[in-house]
């Protein structure tokens, strides 16, 4: 997949970001938080008292609960009492840049893997079986204070909770009869015909409580390099005779 067409859009207006000047982003892109939107409100609200994103323990004291950073991206999971039915990814300022590019070429990246992914879902008719959160960035409604050296950051993603199982118990759904051929079927239609790279893997597709299966994980996409393998150890011995043919 190519993120140029991000890029360069970001990039024209990379300027007014430098001078803390968001105007551009609020102004009703697609990928944007719409004002009316019945969280933007309270958001604006809340980070228009501290700067929340500034490290963890401000984060923590603004009343999120949040992940440890991911292994490899280094990216923060955290949800808030006061936003049921939501969660947030974000980058702290005291975070360096991931790869050097700015936080919303990733959120950009995560809303147009998604959008394909419903997309691939509607056309064959499986809303039944799975889904897929809608995702916007939200820009943070003040003008920060530099502090330190720190890379400010000026959006987080804003994206559906999908009210999960477990780690433990999504593992063990994944690992049971529940899982059959056809459902492994179509999982390999939607992970090759949106080229999802590292999606064939539990945490990343989990099952929520409704029974369907949520593509969580939508950032890199449109490869032909999809690692199915990474399903393989985690479904039951006959599952796994099958998913193999199938991805073979």
């Amino acid at each position: 997949m190519s993120f140029g067409w991000i890029f360069n859009f970001f990039v024209l207006f990379a300027f007014s970001i430098d001078g803390i000047d968001l105007s551009v982003l609020k102004q009703g892109h697609p990928y944007v938080l719409p004002k009316n939107h019945p969280i933007h409100a309270s958001l604006d609200a809340l980070f228009l008292q501290s700067r929340a994103i500034l490290n963890l323990k401000t984060l923590k004291k603004a009343g999120f609960q949040a992940s440890k950073p991911r292994k490899f991206t280094k990216l923060i999971i955290a949800k808030h009492p006061s936003f049921p039915g939501y969660l947030f990814k974000l980058y702290l300022d005291a975070q360096r840049h991931y790869k050097d590019l700015p936080e919303y070429y990733y959120w950009a990246a995560r809303i147009e893997g998604a959008q394909l992914i419903r997309k691939c879902i509607k056309e064959h008719h499986w809303q039944e079986h799975f889904k897929v959160p809608h995702k916007w960035i939200y820009v943070l409604p003040k003008a920060p204070k530099k502090f330190k050296s720190y890379p400010i950051k000026h959006t987080i993603l804003v994206e559906e909770d999908m009210t999960l199982f477990s780690d433990k118990e999504n593992k063990a759904l994944w690992k049971s009869d529940f899982v059959n051929a056809e459902i492994l079927d179509r999982v390999f239609t939607i992970l090759k015909a949106t080229g999802l790279y590292d999606g064939a893997k539990p945490d990343n597709m989990p099952f929520s409580i409704d029974g369907k299966i949520a593509f969580v994980d939508t950032q890199t996409f449109g490869r032909k390099d999809v690692r199915y393998e990474k399903l393989t150890p985690h479904l039951s011995e006959q599952n796994q005779a099958y998913w193999k043919a199938l991805t073979r």
